[in-house]
């Protein structure tokens, strides 16, 4: 329970993070043989049945099996390295920095602008987890062309511990829009 809440707060600051005013090195990692296992959770069609985030948030409960579309984005930081971990925003309720006319984020994929209980019902954590119930060691970034900004449908199970300010998702399936 203890690591579950740590992955809530962790998921609630990336998401509540603001800009950051410093450069900082963002570099892709290196597809490895590591995200062939994540890889193999990507789907080729992507199921017509998905609702918004926004909805989703308001309507699952904690073991509903859901399908929702949305958007690399939600913070500075969207990905947690080497986990399969991310942050998912809703496009239609939150703004990335990229959307914004003049803004210099540095951060494209950021919403640091919105207001942050916005942000807060307009996100979601996703995960996969091994048999234990504990997020997989190897990054989403790369895995079929992941990366910030991506727009993805996702499959998966409204995971134990999700509650008002964190809706944690252990995926099944990925559809990577191109």
């Amino acid at each position: 329970m203890i690591k579950l809440n740590y992955i809530s707060t962790l998921a609630l600051a990336l998401g509540l993070a603001s800009c950051s005013e410093t450069p900082e090195d963002v570099k892709a990692p290196e597809v490895t043989e590591a995200t062939k296992g994540l890889a193999s959770l990507v789907v080729s069609a992507a199921p017509t049945d998905a609702t918004s985030i926004a909805d989703l948030r308001t309507s699952a409960k904690v073991g509903d099996d859901v399908v929702f579309s949305g958007k690399v984005i939600g913070s500075s930081t969207v990905f947690v390295e080497g986990r399969a971990i991310m942050v998912i925003g809703d496009p239609q309720k939150i703004t990335s920095c990229d959307l914004i006319h003049g803004d210099n984020c540095r951060t494209p994929w950021d919403v640091c602008c919105d207001d942050h209980d916005v942000i807060k019902g307009s996100i979601v954590t996703v995960q996969v987890v091994d048999a234990d119930g504990k997020p997989l060691k190897e990054g989403f970034k790369n895995v079929a062309g992941i990366k910030e900004l991506s727009n993805l449908v996702i499959s998966g199970k409204v995971a134990e511990g999700s509650n008002d300010d964190n809706m944690l998702i252990n995926a099944t399936s990925l559809f990577v829009a191109k």
